[in-house]
């Protein structure tokens, strides 16, 4: 005679302290099985413990040790306003559940918005997620700041053709954190600037300081309320910018032949010395904490042509040979460090402070990307940006998204649980230059992208206006735009209304502010070919070869 065996209600027979220590450590898809299997169990997950099981941090992302509230979504990084009007900390749990699982799909839910700025091409820019603006310089010198929302000009600054006592170089490289904009000029001196100082409005800027150096001056980052710059004549310079004007605290003697790129954390700056690989040293004593060359990877992966796929273990062990390498950006994302180089490959050190202490941990723990190229016919070497166990990079006319393991490990190679994919550089091949700027964010992508562009009328003035398109005759040029493309999920339904394909661009757009209308896109191969017809005309696009350290500000 067959035996019934009967389960209690695990509500019945545990006091609640050890039912939600048990829910700690469920999944939010046992969260939500839990809620159908009775109406006692679903009171007491959605109404009598729901801010104590929901605001675990096992259930939600949030900055450790924090003060138990929602402020801190004032300060996330999203394009989409995807927190906005979040109150509870459940809802909080969905909304990075669905886009958790967008970013992880094969084909994740994406939107796409180009934003052109002014008539000439954007070289670095920068978004302020809490004031909503982006800041940008262009190629031929001057600096913008512009309505994330509506796209239009809040205020700007004129380029040195004007030959004004507050003009930008052409080509100026740009960091900025929390209203504080800085950005080079001529003389090997770097300019720092506040926004909204004594009463000035949204977007405005005044310059607070100009930071001489006797030596060449090649690179900046702006981070942890510190600036790092670096000369390739072996120094270094750390700045407290809490302070007004910035203090000097650090001035390191570093190994000479600094490339340009360098990134910080709170207490070590790393530096690219070339094909020497990534020096590491300490921000306020200057010693030198050791040093990452990737050469010492033992192990090697290789991304595929597309369509991008798992990364295979090479066929050719010695795929790249491009003599001795140049390692150009390197970024930092708390224990992992990233490095890209000239011939196209990634090296990534999932923890590199280990790495510089034990060389032999970096042979075995860290790993190398190799790809399609060899840099011959594409500046490699550039932008790079790290976030979230992904990796995001460009070669030739892609930018590849490259998701790592929770241990920013490779993923399992047959089944990975999380897609990587990649997206055009821009509008058409005919078009296609290096980026020069590219950088992940909470809920999107966002790079420069070369496209068409319309011409509009704007003063020279700072903090005017461009006049509306409508006003002024169209015309059309190729230039380098803002694009973001955004993969924050609908909120209300997990449906897909648009999709990234995994290695082909984005399959649907919408026109961003200040752009073309949808009909006027559609003629778009049609303009292309008249472009490819007529040529590039010098004054409206600058030969990248005549650049002058093209990446060699960096950060």
């Amino acid at each position: 005679m067959p035996v019934e065996c009967s389960m209690a209600d695990p509500l019945t027979i545990f006091p609640p302290e050890i039912i939600l220590r048990i829910l700690d450590f469920s999944s939010v898809s046992t969260l939500a099985s839990l809620l159908a299997v009775s109406k006692a169990w679903h009171h007491f997950i959605d109404v009598t413990h729901q801010q104590a099981i929901y605001g675990a941090e096992s259930k939600t992302t949030q900055p450790p040790g924090g003060t138990r509230d929602l402020a801190f979504l004032s300060d996330t990084s999203s394009i989409s306003k995807f927190y906005d009007g979040t109150s509870t900390w459940k809802d909080l749990c969905k909304r990075q559940t669905l886009l958790a699982r967008n970013w992880a799909a094969r084909h994740p839910v994406s939107q796409e918005s180009v934003l052109q700025i002014g008539n000439d091409p954007v070289w670095r820019f920068r978004a302020d997620f809490k004031r909503r603006f982006f800041i940008s310089t262009s190629h031929a010198g001057g600096l913008n700041v512009t309505d994330m929302d509506s796209g239009r000009i809040l205020w700007r600054l004129p380029s040195t053709h004007d030959r004004d006592e507050d003009a930008v170089r052409p080509h100026a490289h740009l960091e900025y954190q929390d209203g504080m904009a800085i950005f080079d000029r001529e003389g090997d001196a770097v300019e720092v600037w506040q926004a909204e100082l004594d009463g000035a409005a949204r977007g405005e800027f005044r310059r607070i300081a100009i930071l001489n150096h006797n030596c060449q001056t090649r690179g900046f980052q702006l981070s942890y309320g510190t600036l790092c710059v670096v000369s390739s004549e072996g120094q270094g310079f750390v700045y407290d910018v809490t302070k007004r004007p910035p203090v000097l605290t650090t001035h390191l003697d570093i190994e000479p032949g600094a490339v340009g790129h360098l990134d910080q954390c709170e207490d070590a700056v790393i530096y690219s010395i070339g094909a020497k690989g990534y020096y590491a040293y300490d921000k306020k004593s200057g010693g030198l904490l050791g040093i990452l060359q990737p050469s010492s990877c033992t192990e090697k992966y290789h991304i595929r042509s597309l369509p991008l796929g798992p990364l295979p273990s090479p066929n050719d062990p010695e795929h790249v040979r491009h003599g001795e390498d140049e390692w150009g950006a390197g970024m930092l994302d708390g224990a992992l460090f990233v490095g890209f180089s000239r011939a196209g490959r990634v090296f990534v050190s999932p923890d590199w402070r280990k790495a510089l202490c034990d060389p032999s941990s970096l042979a075995t723990s860290s790993f190398l990307l190799e790809c399609e190229s060899d840099g011959s016919s594409f500046d490699l070497g550039g932008w790079l940006s790290v976030r979230d166990h992904r990796l995001l990079f460009e070669i030739e006319d892609r930018i590849y998204v490259v998701a790592l393991d929770s241990d920013n490990g490779i993923q399992d190679l047959d089944h990975p649980e999380h897609g990587s994919f990649s997206i055009l550089t821009g509008a058409a091949p005919q078009l296609a230059v290096p980026v020069s700027y590219m950088t992940l964010c909470d809920d999107a992508i966002m790079t420069t992208y070369t496209t068409l562009g319309w011409r509009q009328s704007i003063s020279n003035a700072p903090g005017s206006n461009p006049t509306p398109r409508h006003e002024t005759p169209a015309r059309i040029f190729p230039t380098k735009a803002i694009r973001v493309v955004s993969l924050a999920p609908e909120i209300s339904s997990s449906t897909p209304t648009a999709v990234c394909q995994s290695g082909s661009p984005i399959t649907k757009a919408r026109s961003g502010p200040g752009q073309p209308t949808d009909q006027m896109w559609q003629s778009q191969a049609a303009l292309l070919q008249l472009v490819s017809l007529l040529g590039d005309e010098p004054e409206e696009w600058e030969d990248q070869d005549a650049v002058e350290d093209d990446d060699e500000h960096h950060a």
